[in-house]
């Protein structure tokens, strides 16, 4: 058992960078920690208790080299390990903190610790990953021991901080601030470790040879068949990259498997195999660019006499935004709010794009009520896309106050085509304005009851003004988790906040202040899409999210003008599509031509003595290896012919 950790510890990733530092049956240590057996991983620190005598490792905040104080001393505490430990002391400094960020941990569970002090009713935090302790002090001598669990990820990174901010100094010097604590005998136990923790990638080759009971991973790239090649007797798959060694659920490899889109592991228990795993059909891909755009195109005042949209652009200022629009060629763009000025929104845009249905205006003199328009609109660039089938469904919950009465507000869907051949749903929207928050749930399940009602093999985007935040409506139990068989990203989310979703525990994230930094940056207008969890369905990706800070008059008419076009910006997203094509070979058609005949037993027959050409046939050895058995001999010949006979 022993010689056999000791392989699989040898051949994983992350023992490359730091090889020369630890020693082998460390690593191999790990594999026997668990919640029962924790196993000290303290080594992977650099100086965890500062018995360096100096900074090795650690970095001070801010960096000041100049005074003894802030840095590595011979200071007593009790709990400290060693003769040093980090004294941490300043005048008039807002706060001071020590720091040390480790790559390449395994994944698993860890708990970490460490021996803080400071002086009696100040504060001393101690944190790891962003989770963190406070501690209050008893005094400068008396350690105070601080532990946490702690879970390592799939990116091995592992931040340590230990910090403390200022406070008055009340012994006669009332107007004098110090900040001042100590950190020292940092430790990490781990109590177990993840699949993915000790995996390596698979090579992916028909040469490789693969070591025996070593975990590799595979990242497929789309959820569709998959063609395994090679000696896959024995060989076993499992997706539980972030379960303990322990609890992994295996199961046995096929030739011909489904694999969804993501990291999936294998594991032979033979010595010497090798495994190819090749997508079954070709990839189609597009790319094309979402906006969200709140037009703004209320007249000035309904009825004659209610002031609805003084500051509003009116026809003039819509026809800059529709030069705006032009001039950025977004492929399509969900418009909110387009009432009055529908024609000046299209008049620089009508020769490369069409819209859909205008639904009605707010007549200056008209007295129905509600106005028959929901002021919905899809814009898209005709050479890039189209949209057909156009249907309205009115919200069946709404709230009549604060201007959400004066229209048919709800959302529109379109089936929509991306280049040739990618189908999508489109749901453009408009949610309930102000202090409607329960309204605004309803409409966000209604809306997630038509997607479940709809075609379940495309993938959804979801374009509009919501007047929601994820920080004030609660999105995810009235929409995210009443969505079935689909998984779902918010664009902003995703690129903007590494997929780490606000929620209703918090304060509003609309800092503005950094206008090229979103991530404290929400807007209601949102850009949503959803993914099925079918194989062979379209996979959309957003790449790239903005949202457009030169929306300006300024911008249009070539001078200095700062001023907004519209009380919205666009919120932008660069998309890619990818779809299933054509079947990229097929066992025995080593030429391609679609025909299984003497020519792919000629082809063969070259490969196997060496004067195989293959640039023609990028796929011709997978197709080659006839009876999957990660050769190419003289068997496959005879299994071509069976082939041919047999037709």
């Amino acid at each position: 058992m022993k010689a056999l950790q000791l392989i699989l510890i040898l051949t994983i990733g992350f023992m490359t960078a730091i090889a020369t530092t630890a020693k082998a049956d460390d690593y191999a240590s790990l594999l026997e920690a668990s919640s029962t057996n924790p196993v000290d991983a303290t080594w992977l620190i650099t100086n965890p208790s500062f018995e360096t005598g100096d900074m090795q490792g650690w970095t001070r905040n801010p960096d000041i080299t100049d005074d003894i104080e802030f840095g590595v001393r011979d200071y007593g505490m009790t709990g400290k390990d060693g003769r040093y430990l980090f004294n941490a002391y300043r005048w008039w400094a807002s706060s001071l903190s020590v720091s040390q960020t480790i790559e390449a941990i395994p994944s698993g569970e860890y708990e970490i610790s460490a021996v803080v002090a400071t002086w009696a009713g100040r504060t001393v935090t101690f944190s790891a990953n962003g989770n963190t302790i406070t501690s209050t002090g008893i005094n400068d001598a008396t350690g105070i021991p601080v532990s946490m669990p702690l879970t390592i990820g799939n990116d091995g990174k592992l931040t340590i901080e230990a910090g403390s901010t200022a406070a008055w100094w009340l012994d006669g010097h009332g107007d004098e601030t110090q900040t001042f604590f100590k950190l020292d005998n940092v430790r990490l136990l781990c109590k177990g470790l993840f699949l993915n923790g000790i995996a390596q990638p698979l090579p992916n080759d028909n040469q490789t040879r693969l070591k025996a009971n070593q975990w590799y991973y595979f990242d497929a790239p789309f959820s569709t068949q998959f063609l395994l090649f090679g000696n896959t007797s024995g060989m076993v798959w499992s997706t539980d990259g972030t379960s303990l060694l322990g609890d992994i659920q295996e199961q046995a490899v096929e030739k011909k498997m489904t694999i969804q889109r993501g990291r999936i592991y294998f594991k032979t228990p033979q010595s010497g195999a090798t495994l190819t795993i090749v997508m079954e059909r070709e990839l189609k891909a597009e790319s094309f660019t979402a906006t969200a755009l709140n037009v703004d195109g209320l007249p000035p005042k309904i009825l004659g006499i209610i002031n609805v949209n003084p500051d509003g652009p009116g026809s003039d200022g819509t026809k800059l935004i529709s030069q705006y629009l032009a001039k950025k060629g977004y492929d399509i763009i969900g418009v909110s709010e387009d009432f009055n000025y529908h024609g000046s929104l299209m008049s620089a845009l009508s020769e490369a794009y069409d819209s859909g249905k205008v639904r009605a205006t707010l007549s200056l003199w008209d007295i129905s009520y509600p106005f028959d328009t929901d002021g919905l609109n899809l814009i898209w660039k005709k050479s890039k896309v189209s949209a057909e089938n156009e249907k309205w469904t009115q919200w069946t919950e709404t709230t009549n106050d604060e201007g959400n009465q004066y229209i048919k507000k709800g959302f529109r869907h379109y089936d929509l085509t991306i280049g040739d051949c990618i189908v999508i749903d489109l749901y453009v929207l408009h949610m309930d304005a102000g202090e409607a928050i329960s309204s605004r749930q309803a409409q966000w399940k209604q809306l997630a009851t038509a997607i479940n009602e709809a075609d379940s093999k495309r993938p959804k985007i979801i374009i509009g003004d919501t007047n929601s935040r994820w920080t004030r409506e609660d999105i995810n139990a009235y929409f995210t988790q009443n969505i079935n068989g689909y998984t779902m990203s918010d664009a902003w989310v995703e690129l903007c906040r590494n997929n780490i979703y606000p929620n209703t525990s918090m304060g509003d994230i609309t800092d503005q202040s950094d206008p090229a930094n979103f991530s404290n940056y929400e807007v209601v207008d949102k850009i949503i899409y959803l993914n099925p969890s079918a194989a062979d369905t379209p996979l959309l990706k957003a790449e790239s999210f903005r949202i457009e800070q030169d929306y300006t008059y300024g911008q249009v008419q070539g001078t200095d003008n700062t001023q907004a076009l519209g009380d919205h910006r666009p919120v932008v997203v660069d998309f890619s599509c990818t779809a299933a094509g054509d079947i990229r070979f097929t066992l025995g058609d080593v030429d391609r031509n679609g025909v299984i005949d003497i020519s792919d037993v000629i082809v063969i027959v070259n490969i196997i003595l060496g004067n195989s050409n293959e640039e023609p046939y990028p796929y011709s050895r997978f197709s080659a290896d006839v009876n999957q058995d990660g050769f190419i001999d003289i068997s496959d010949v005879i299994a071509v012919v069976n082939i041919i006979l047999a037709m």
